[in-house]
């Protein structure tokens, strides 16, 4: 185990780590250990966007979008101009048209070094005294295109969250890399170690695509009353860059609210330049956290009222925070890359291990409200109505939650274990076939939310759950370097999740089955899925006198296969997880027409269809026998986009778009769950989604060497027949019962404005962003809109902040081996309330409870030498008491939280 009794790090298990990595690395290096030059780039595009002007200027532009190191005489350029670019090209294309009508000329002389001469006799290469020649540098290091700038200049909006920046601000959950990023948050960020990615206020049932290194294994854990969660399980010790594309889109992989793309680390993320070989060792410590208690202990105030009690119940245990630098916890890894003339291969172990963390001990915290007494308190129960109860004294809790000022916060705990093996082969000529394998296990702290909220909540320490994830990829790409006609891509991924829980059922249940006492020993249910899928894509370029016209199409599969583990339809139902198949597929494509320089327009179209199975049968729900229940479901649609973006001035683009995209209802929204019914005839979501927006791609605004980078967009999405889950009352065999149907609302509406940017002069960088909702409201018919979520939909935790704002500041000192920064992020108000039940009873899912807050982040990082950097940070650092937006249940964040590290590359 990692923590001792005192709850300090086992540094003896974080050596483990790196033995166990190093004997992989052992194994590969004989497979590794080759000379070779660095592997050619592939054949990608990138899009950029130059204006007509000054040669120079226009070079520049393209160096930093394309992240080319070009090199030409100083005086060669001067006084030349260019007709500009604009469109997506491979880098040989960029250069070879923005050098077009110049009398220049170029060659290539590695992946990404171009070397720019005259045409005619190199007159004007001006010499050294020594005799060499004279050269401009524009160097932009990175592999193929500066991923951070292309937000910048894409027309639509999208953002990057960088590798640099998972390290500066990883957090203590996975959810926390998305903190600051305008419009994305993660919901249930401290139960269950996942991620479940909120765009825009869309998120749940496939409505955001989450994919690493192009696969999914995203799936659906019921929690009760509360709804469901949507997990995706991910390790950002290996992330090595994360693209989110806002909205719906046509191409492959596009949700109706937006995609999220993480890539795994590369080959460059670990080889210094000119290296054939190399390994990265990470290693650290972090504090505020220990031990996590037995099964059972209790923690907290206790809600409920009790007319025997005179003072607030609450549990002895929870309040024995370590101090603020002891380490508690800790983490390693081990990666390891090889390259070749025509490969590239990398393979890679991180390990985690974090016991139960520990809440802020400042802002709204949880206190005793002294007497309340005497009173009422009412709850509600489903199907039978309200009822009061009378209590002469009562106490409750004022805070957020449950917990105490600074007070350990239960299930919060989590042990991972992760690995990667990936490798590049350039083969025949313009082929490249990428490979890739990674692994995820995890044991880790979880509640059902529904036994988290309430004023009968007391926090109680779980069993703890597990996670394993296994997902392989290969991606293929032709591109001849002579043929405009052909870019050729093809993707395929298979995956398979594991998740398991503690079972909610009695010894009177497992005993016949022939299992032990869950009360006593750990006794864990759960669910399989595997998914698998592919999509196939061609991007064709033609060139005339009328515009610059490319054409991607293709089509794309996807299937999906959940079922329960052996004893989990006989202990949990009717609430057991999802059983059944679904099956979707798409065909799309897109045209993109530039008739100038400055003006592209571009349209689409895309059709999808799909096919569910629901394998559960009456003995596993009793809805099944309901009127109108069936097996199968399906369904089709098409939908269209099209857009403009028109760059007036250099660096300056305008863009707007209409995007359509269907949602076909997921495996949870079309099998019986529970005692949740489906309505017949249930229809595909529509999204009509409006945006308008201006990015700025600038040097030299204030100062000669600074650059400057903005993003601003208004955005209108308007979900048509958005899937709601409602309750009613039914007629069921001449009874009337109330239950709950998954059916189609008339629209859901989120409306809202975004901003995002960054300045930089020499070591100093600012980077911010604001997003602000103007509209938010659901609608169950065309004439009933309203600002509120609506009565039993899971939407109830879905609905976004007003706002957020971030700001991080970064300062490079002693010659640029020392980088200081920090970032502030807050959060705003719930946008909008919840709709009550008859009678004004409360909702059927309790909406978890928020206030704005205030969270400040500081890093520092310190070269040493050429092979090792230390780095230093604090989480929270005012140690804010706060709950994060889009829980399902009432567990206050970590509080301030300090780490330590060092890493080493060879």
């Amino acid at each position: 185990m990692l923590f001792s009794k005192r709850s300090r790090v086992g540094f003896r298990e974080v050596a483990k780590v790196g033995l166990a990595s190093v004997s992989l690395l052992a194994f590969s290096v004989p497979l590794l250990a080759q000379t070779g030059q660095t592997a050619p780039a592939q054949s990608g595009t990138v899009r950029v966007s130059v204006a007509a002007g000054s040669l120079e200027n226009g070079l520049l532009s393209l160096a930093r979008q394309a992240n080319l190191h070009l090199l030409y005489p100083s005086s060669l350029t001067a006084q030349k101009q260019t007709s500009g670019l604009n469109g997506s090209f491979s880098s040989r294309e960029a250069v070879a048209r923005l050098l077009a009508g110049t009398g220049l000329t170029y060659s290539f002389s590695g992946a990404n070094t171009v070397t720019i001469s005259d045409r005619v006799s190199g007159a004007h290469s001006p010499a050294a005294t020594d005799g060499s020649l004279v050269l401009n540098v524009i160097n932009v290091t990175g592999g193929a295109g500066n991923p951070a700038d292309e937000p910048y200049v894409t027309p639509g909006s999208s953002a990057y969250i960088s590798q640099q920046s998972i390290e500066r601000f990883r957090g203590t959950s996975p959810a926390d890399i998305f903190r600051g990023t305008p419009g994305v948050l993660s919901g249930e960020s401290r139960n269950g170690a996942a991620v479940d990615i909120n765009i825009r206020g869309m998120q749940g049932m496939g409505r955001v695509n989450v994919t690493v290194d192009g696969a999914t294994n995203s799936t659906t854990v019921y929690q009760g009353y509360q709804g469901v969660g949507n997990r995706t399980y991910i390790d950002p010790d290996l992330i090595g860059g994360i693209k989110i594309e806002k909205g719906p889109s046509s191409a492959p992989g596009g949700g109706i609210g937006g995609s999220v793309s993480m890539s795994t680390i590369s080959a460059d993320d670990i080889l210094d330049d000119g290296k054939s070989f190399g390994v990265r060792l990470k290693g650290g410590a972090g504090t505020n956290s220990s031990e996590s208690p037995v099964r059972g202990d209790a923690g907290g105030i206790v809600f409920y009222p009790a007319s025997f009690a005179t003072h607030p119940r609450s549990s002895p245990k929870g309040l024995d925070r370590p101090a603020f630098l002891e380490p508690t916890r800790g983490y390693g890894s081990v990666a390891a890359a090889g390259r070749g003339e025509n490969f590239e291969v990398v393979a890679a172990y991180a390990a985690r291990k974090s016991g139960n963390y520990y809440a802020g001990a400042n802002g709204p915290s949880a206190r005793s409200s002294g007497n309340l007494g005497p009173g009422e308190i009412c709850a509600e129960y489903p199907g039978y109505g309200k009822f009061c109860y009378p209590y002469s004294t009562y106490y409750k809790n004022l805070g957020l939650t449950a917990y105490r000022a600074g007070e350990k916060v239960l299930n919060s705990s989590s042990d991972t274990k992760s690995w990667l093996a990936k490798g590049k082969f350039a083969f025949a000529e313009d082929h490249n076939l990428e490979l890739s394998y990674t692994g995820f296990r995890s044991e880790h702290g979880e509640a059902r939310a529904s036994s988290m909220v309430g004023p009968g909540y007391q926090p109680t320490q779980s069993w703890l759950s597990t996670a394993s994830t296994d997902s392989g990829t290969a991606r293929y790409r032709w591109k001849p370097s002579d043929n405009d006609h052909i870019d050729l891509r093809a993707n395929m991924f298979v995956s398979s999740a594991a998740l398991r829980n503690p079972t909610n059922a009695g010894f009177s249940d497992t005993k016949p089955l022939g299992l032990p006492n869950p009360v006593r020993t750990r006794v864990l249910v759960g669910s399989d899925t595997l998914m698998w899928g592919g999509d196939i894509t061609n991007t064709s370029r033609f060139h005339s006198s009328v515009g610059d016209l490319s054409c991607d199409y293709g089509a794309s599969y996807l299937d999906e296969d959940a079922e329960p583990t052996r004893f989990t339809r006989i202990l949990e139902k009717p609430f057991g997880p999802r059983n059944g198949t679904r099956k979707e597929a798409a065909a799309f494509v897109k045209s993109e027409w530039s008739p100038t320089d400055w003006m592209t327009f571009d349209g689409g179209l895309r059709y999808q269809a799909y096919a569910t199975q629901d394998r559960s049968d009456l003995s596993d729900t009793p809805v099944k026998s309901y009127p109108g229940q069936t097996d199968r479901r399906s369904g089709s649609g098409v939908v269209p986009s099209f857009g403009v973006e028109v760059t007036p001035l250099d660096g300056v683009q305008l863009f707007g778009r209409y995007t359509e995209g269907l949602r076909m209802p997921s495996l949870t929204e079309s099998a019986s769950i529970g005692y949740t019914f489906v309505m017949a005839g249930l229809r595909p979501e529509r999204a009509h989604n409006w945006e308008f927006g201006v990015n700025v791609d600038r040097n030299g605004l204030i100062s000669a060497d600074d650059e400057f980078r903005l993003k601003a967009a208004f955005f209108d999405n308007t979900v048509k027949d958005y899937v709601s889950r409602q309750m009613r009352l039914i007629n069921y065999e001449g009874s009337l019962w109330t239950g709950l149907f998954t059916e189609n609302i008339y629209a859901a509406k989120f409306q809202g404005i975004e901003l995002s940017g960054r300045y930089g002069k020499g070591g100093f960088s600012a980077e911010f962003g604001a997003n602000y909702y103007t509209d938010v409201s659901f609608c169950p018919t065309a004439d009933t809109c309203n600002n509120r979520s609506l009565y039993a939909d899971y939407a109830t935790n879905q609905v976004p902040p007003q706002y957020s704002l971030s700001l991080t500041l970064s300062q490079q000192l002693f010659d640029d081996r020392l980088t200081v920064g920090g970032r502030v992020v807050h959060t705003g108000p719930r946008t909008i309330g919840h709709d009550n039940g008859i009678g004004g009873a409360a909702p059927f899912i309790a909406q978890v409870k928020w206030e704005p807050y205030t969270l400040v982040d500081v890093f520092a990082e310190y070269k040493i030498n050429d092979n090792v950097t230390a780095n230093f940070r604090v989480e929270n650092l005012t140690d804010q008491y706060y709950v994060d937006p889009l829980g399902l249940g009432e567990m206050p964040g970590p509080g301030r939280t300090a780490w330590a590290g060092l890493t080493a590359k060879f």
